[in-house]
């Protein structure tokens, strides 16, 4: 048989053999669990649980962190803030770009979103993010010190730098032509 040759169910003489020998599924398998289980109607929530089950970006995140998530919302605290960067950073799903996401619709006034259109117009590079979580963390607070500099000196509202950012990237006669390196 060739490397191309594309076995089908069947051209397999010893099928129950080999999936005998399968490993468990464990795709998601907390989310896998709750979406065979479901009984009740589907919800919108149920939706995007399987939009996000099939791209794998199902977030795995824990009571505690929606607590302080919403605390973070009633007020700023730099140390809550941070904490629940570092949170975000070690939970499935998440990395830099994911987690300044959802830091930015905690409060707007103080997170925007790290971007590579908007990292790009802000520094004239590609977006590159570290390696390692603590990296990742001093990466994100330049960027906002940089962001909060740059909108001051263009007279932004820091509260929609992202979009701006992201969209003066985009226009004709910045870096529309330019791909995206990701």
């Amino acid at each position: 048989m060739k490397n191309d040759e594309i076995k089908n169910i069947k051209s397999l003489e010893n099928i129950q053999d080999l999936i005998s020998e399968l490993p468990e599924f464990k795709y998601q398998k907390g989310l896998t669990e709750k979406l065979d289980n479901k009984k009740d109607d589907f919800t919108y929530e149920t939706m995007l649980e399987i939009v996000l089950w099939k791209t794998n970006r199902f977030p795995e995140i824990d009571d505690d962190l929606i607590i302080k998530i919403n605390e973070l919302r009633k007020g700023y605290d730099e140390d809550l803030s941070d904490n629940i960067l570092t949170k975000l950073l070690d939970s499935k799903g998440f990395d830099l770009p994911m987690a300044s996401t959802f830091l930015r619709f905690i409060d707007s006034d103080y997170f925007q979103i790290i971007d590579q259109r908007v990292y790009r117009i802000l520094y004239g590079e590609n977006l590159k993010i570290p390696f390692s979580k603590p990296k990742k963390a001093e990466l994100y607070k330049q960027y906002l010190i940089d962001l909060k500099e740059a909108c001051i000196a263009h007279d932004i509202p820091f509260s929609k730098s992202d979009r701006i950012f992201y969209l003066l990237d985009k226009h004709p006669q910045v870096n529309k032509d330019i791909k995206i390196k990701y």
